[in-house]
């Protein structure tokens, strides 16, 4: 049976309207995640700043690549940080759950494989002691973040074992302390193990007549050649900057494929656009991850641009 502890200061459920959820004076939502509110104030914090992890790598153990995820020696959220593979942590569509963490300090993310092989069944309670040992087994990796004012970050569990790649890599996001003036899409090259094994770069583009098989596929402005990411070690992680491209429409579909310099990317992986988060502009983050036997994968993420004050 599962087990549930430490349910603290989270961010409002997703995928309704944030308008809907409890929060103080409508400029952010948002409460420290390490402390039980009242009071809304972390010794040598200034501020807030917003988290999302998701589970990018194929290479763990167990049933869909389970993972529970810990900030400090708190759970990632209401169901215990509990992200499988291709999903965004506490979330089981690709709405892509934010928690609230207090900025200018440090925190260490611990991220465990499920335990006995049943997923969830200890989320959460790994956190208790992390990031040591829970019930004799190390967490898979640890780093940790110093997340800025009014930041907001994504971290990846990506990369393979194969490869030398299997870690967590970081991303800073857009802010939002203005509403997007239109429709956005925020691309992140989260396949370390694909970059490598072709040219190092990976590209994202638009479908626009239907999105599999990619008809009329184009390449999304500023996205056609990203960077692999640089993976994090112990003690801190390296951060890249997301990629915003505007779009005039919402497409059929987005795809990633092997980057190109010039020219259109060819599509490897489309979907379907997604749905955006009831009552937020159109703003999508796309993910490009590692899937098994070296392929690439793409995982879409509705943002969350209003409602928090960045």
């Amino acid at each position: 049976m599962r087990r549930r502890f430490g349910l603290l200061a989270v961010s409002c459920v997703v995928a309704v309207s944030l308008s809907g959820c409890g929060g103080g004076g409508g400029s952010g939502l948002s409460v420290p995640y390490n402390v039980n509110p009242p009071p809304t104030f972390v010794s040598g914090a200034n501020g807030q700043a917003l988290l999302r992890f998701i589970q990018g790598s194929p290479d763990v153990p167990g049933l869909n690549g389970t993972v529970d995820v810990c900030v400090d020696q708190k759970p990632f959220g209401f169901f215990g940080g509990v992200a499988s593979y291709g999903r965004p942590a506490t979330s089981t569509a690709n709405t892509g759950t934010l928690v609230s963490i207090p900025s200018g300090i440090s925190h260490t993310i611990a991220v465990y494989a499920t335990v006995n092989g049943t997923p969830g069944e200890y989320a959460g309670e790994e956190c208790q002691t992390a990031p040591g040992q829970f019930l004799g087994v190390e967490p898979l990796v640890i780093t940790t973040i110093t997340p800025s004012f009014n930041s907001r970050w994504t971290i990846v569990l990506a990369g393979t074992h194969a490869t030398n790649t299997f870690g967590l890599y970081g991303f800073l996001e857009p802010s939002f302390a203005i509403a997007p003036a239109g429709n956005e899409i925020i691309s992140h090259n989260a396949a370390p193990a694909y970059s490598a094994a072709n040219g190092g770069r990976v590209g994202f583009g638009t479908c626009s007549v239907t999105s599999v098989p990619c008809a009329a596929p184009a390449t999304l402005l500023g996205a056609g050649y990203l960077p692999p990411p640089r993976i994090a070690n112990v003690r801190s992680a390296t951060v890249l900057v997301a990629v915003t491209s505007p779009l005039q429409s919402v497409p059929a579909g987005f795809y990633d494929g092997i980057g190109a310099l010039s020219g259109t990317v060819q599509p490897t992986t489309a979907i379907a656009s997604p749905a955006s988060v009831a009552g937020q502009p159109y703003v999508i983050d796309l993910y490009a991850i590692d899937s098994p036997f070296g392929g690439l994968g793409l995982i879409p993420v509705a943002e969350q641009p209003l409602g928090y004050g960045f």
